[in-house]
């Protein structure tokens, strides 16, 4: 804690002025451009590997970087994630949801562990807030992923986003650079786009093509970041040779 207090000292004299007039700039009419669901990860700072600033995203983390699936919750049984939906893309009038994993992420870690039944047990689960929260909210990203690897980890895989009918195909990691639980990681980052996708409130928004959903992926050993490209159907290495036709993508599909 007294390093976090010494750090509040630094700021004070160095970066402080400059953020209160950012802060002043936006009070009276902010204007977020995107809904950024990331990971919980000490090693995770959004803002800076993506040169936001002051009122430029909301910034929702969690273990896993997970949204619930709709089918979770009844009545008023809700968790932060949609609500955090509302308040950006209803009350804020958003366009854009953005969801990052990365690799070497420790949630993702346990939920290959999870893999083992023993380990994934109700037991086990009662004792382990994280373990009942990967088990709950993360299955359907390890089943996905346990059948591409029985299958041989080659094939494609089919995701829904938007609406139920407009799908996506995706190759997972065909250069064979990532360890096999960062491969689950980006199949994880897919599945959430379809979680989203599942709540009725965004609805009339996503099927007028309003609301736009994306995923990237960071690489936090090569400092690397990946953008899904629906039309590439892989995570793209965003750089030099393919910012300007992710751009283009970007441009087509989602303005």
């Amino acid at each position: 804690m007294e390093r976090i207090l010494r750090g509040i000292m630094r700021y004070r004299n160095t970066t402080r002025e400059q953020m209160v007039k950012e802060f002043q700039k936006v009070r009276d009419n902010p204007e977020p451009k995107a809904v950024f669901f990331t990971c919980m990860d000490s090693r995770m700072i959004p803002t800076r590997y993506t040169d936001t600033h002051v009122g430029d995203m909301f910034v929702v983390r969690n273990a896993g970087n997970l949204i619930p699936h709709a089918q979770h919750f009844q009545d008023e049984y809700f968790s932060c994630e949609p609500a955090a939906l509302e308040l950006g893309c209803v009350v804020n009038d958003i366009r854009h949801i953005i969801v990052c994993g990365h690799s070497d992420c420790k949630a993702m870690n346990l939920l290959y562990q999870l893999r083992d039944p023993d380990f994934a047990s109700k037991l086990n689960r009662r004792l382990s807030p994280l373990r009942s929260w990967l088990c709950t909210h993360a299955n359907t990203s390890l089943d996905k992923f346990q059948e591409w690897r029985d299958a041989g980890m080659k094939d494609p895989l089919l995701f829904s986003s938007e609406t139920p009918l407009r799908r996506f195909v995706a190759y997972i990691d065909e250069e064979q650079k990532f360890a096999v639980e960062d491969k689950l990681s980006q199949i994880n980052t897919l599945q959430q786009m379809s979680n989203i996708a599942s709540y009725g409130f965004l609805k009339p928004r996503l099927e007028s093509h309003d609301l736009h959903i994306h995923a990237l992926w960071f690489d936090i050993y090569t400092g690397d970041i990946y953008y899904f490209s629906r039309g590439a159907k892989r995570f793209m290495a965003v750089d030099e040779d393919s910012v300007d036709r992710l751009s283009e993508e970007v441009r087509r599909f989602y303005s």
